[in-house]
């Protein structure tokens, strides 16, 4: 079979199927509605006839029931009148065994003596003084009880008794339901078979109407999707390119078949001409195209030149940044116990830190400016230079007034202290002064803080809340030095925000000041050149796949063996 024979097939069935599929549901849930509907009525109907058919047997049983204890009561009292004893015990017991529905009678005096006991004889001469005994006893008028009793339901009828105008006692019959309940109960089986009856009919009526309605709609469905293949096969070949199949479509009728048979003629038509229009326009832009792409790979050929040129002078850039770096094997002749963990976010970075070695002293510094990239590392160099004018030209060692002044080198230099500066930088730096003489190490800080372990403890020295250079940082501000006496058990951590700020872990939180200090705890007994690799592994560890933050700079020192 030919692929398009067999393609308009599958389409043929498949709108004939969905219309049957429409209409079998509408017809099925009106049907399964419409039976549902009478069954429920029906049933609802032989419920109630029921419920009227044991009441009326139950009214039937009552009256019965007083005919007899009021005929069987004038009785009895005729013959205690007589003083016939007997004949009242033979005439109570010949119409107990003469009435199936009589379980038992009973003929008590009004002190409660029993007579006449026809279920159990050996009451008789006994005196009842049960709750039930006492409400018979106090009964004047015909009454008509009902309860449970030894696992059957029975209904007593209580007469009371007189002679003459006095009262003498009770005569109780009690009728057990047991033959009601097996008549019920056959009424019970034939509504039961009546609505088996009525649901089997109205199923079969539904399932016949349904045949029909399923072969009449069967018809329909056909009569309906003949036109719609008919579109859908000149549609399929209009999409090939064959714009002369539209003609071939014979369809006459003026509903919304007609209209859409209509359109698509008129679409075809349009078509035709958009895709002769088309073709041309495309032999024109494959012309343009080429045209564009020679320039397109000439402007890609210029980008990579300039984004070359640009990686060369941030690579020189990044070379000029490692020169300004502290010499690290003259610092371990004055410092043996120390690392200095450094990583730019990019090329360059926006942290440096800076050493100066005395003769007397060793000067540490570490700084934190604003951004990162090259912006940040224009303010490195201008923190850089600043900070080794103050140390080299002008001889100033003390921490708190080191930051003062360069608090101040920064603003005029960017002029950040005028009100017509377009620029708001600056920094966040931390100053450590060694003493190894005297062992003592004097720190003041802008902002960033020193990390002091000694044993199992971690101490937190905060700095000051006061930025370096920025227009509003106050050219007046006093910094805050403090003197550390040095043991030879201690060690001394500086880090800008960069290692402790980094997203990471499970929940993508910053690492924090709580995870360094553990960090800090862990690794400051161990050897310095084996704390760097463990500070960068934990940091890698934490980041995992994400992204650095921001710059990273750690150092760590101190004076074991000093």
């Amino acid at each position: 079979m030919m692929p398009e024979k067999k393609e308009l097939i599958q389409i043929c069935w498949s709108i004939r199927w969905k219309l049957m599929a429409v209409m079998a549901i509408m017809i099925v849930s009106l049907v399964l509605i419409l039976t549902f509907i009478q069954i429920s009525s029906q049933k609802s109907v032989l419920e109630e006839e029921l419920k009227k058919r044991i009441a009326l047997m139950r009214e039937n049983l009552i009256e019965r029931g007083k005919s007899v204890s009021m005929n069987l009561a004038h009785q009895v009292e005729n013959q205690i009148a007589a003083f016939n004893f007997s004949g009242m015990l033979e005439t109570v017991q010949f119409r107990v065994d003469g009435n199936e529905e009589i379980k038992y009678a009973m003929l008590v005096d009004s002190s409660g003596v029993v007579y006449i006991h026809t279920l159990h004889p050996e009451l008789v001469q006994t005196q009842l003084d049960t709750e039930r005994d006492r409400l018979a006893l106090s009964q004047t008028r015909l009454t008509v009880l009902d309860y449970q009793e030894a696992e059957d339901s029975v209904i007593e009828m209580i007469v009371p008794i007189q002679i003459s105008t006095q009262p003498w006692g009770v005569l109780r019959l009690v009728y057990t339901l047991k033959h009601l309940q097996r008549e019920i109960n056959l009424s019970q089986t034939q509504i039961r078979q009546e609505i088996t009856r009525m649901i089997s009919n109205s199923i079969l009526t539904s399932a016949g109407f349904m045949a029909v309605a399923f072969a009449v709609g069967f018809l329909l469905s056909t009569r309906f999707s003949r036109p719609l293949v008919s579109l859908t096969q000149a549609a399929r070949e209009l999409s090939r390119g064959n714009f002369a199949a539209p003609m071939n479509l014979h369809i006459h009728s003026h509903d919304e078949v007609g209209v859409l048979a209509t359109s698509f003629l008129e679409m075809s038509q349009e078509l035709k001409a958009s895709y002769q229009k088309l073709e041309e326009y495309n032999r024109t832009l494959e012309q343009k195209v080429q045209e564009r792409t020679q320039e397109l790979n000439t402007s890609l050929l210029n980008v990579e030149k300039a984004n070359q040129k640009i990686m060369e002078s941030l690579q020189y850039a990044k070379v000029i940044q490692h020169s300004l770096l502290p010499n690290q094997v003259q610092l371990k002749t004055y410092l043996p116990e120390s690392f200095f963990l450094w990583m730019p976010r990019d090329v360059v970075s926006g942290d440096i830190f800076y050493t100066e070695c005395l003769a007397d002293r060793v000067i540490i510094a570490i700084m934190d400016c604003t951004g990162h990239g090259v912006p940040g590392a224009f303010m490195t160099m201008i923190a850089t230079s600043g900070l080794k004018r103050i140390l080299q030209e002008d001889g100033d060692q003390r921490p708190a007034e080191i930051l003062k002044r360069l608090n101040g080198l920064v603003k005029t230099s960017l002029q950040q202290d005028t009100d017509y500066a377009l620029s708001d930088d600056g920094l966040d730096a931390a100053i450590c002064v060694i003493t190894p003489k005297d062992r003592v190490l004097r720190f003041a800080s802008a902002r960033l803080p020193l990390f002091v372990a000694q044993d199992d403890d971690v101490r937190l020295i905060k700095g000051d809340r006061q930025s370096l250079g920025y227009k509003r940082s106050s050219l007046e501000f006093q910094f805050t030095e403090q003197a550390i006496k040095i043991e030879p058990d201690m060690a001394f951590y500086l880090a800008t925000d960069g290692f402790i700020d980094q997203l990471g872990g499970k929940m993508n939180r910053r690492l924090g000041s709580g995870r360094f200090r553990k960090l800090v705890r862990e690794y400051h007994q161990k050897p310095y050149d084996q704390q760097q690799i463990l500070f960068l592994q934990a940091f890698q560890e934490y980041k995992g796949d994400r992204e650095t933050q921001d710059d990273v700079t750690v150092v760590g020192f101190g004076m074991r063996n000093a």
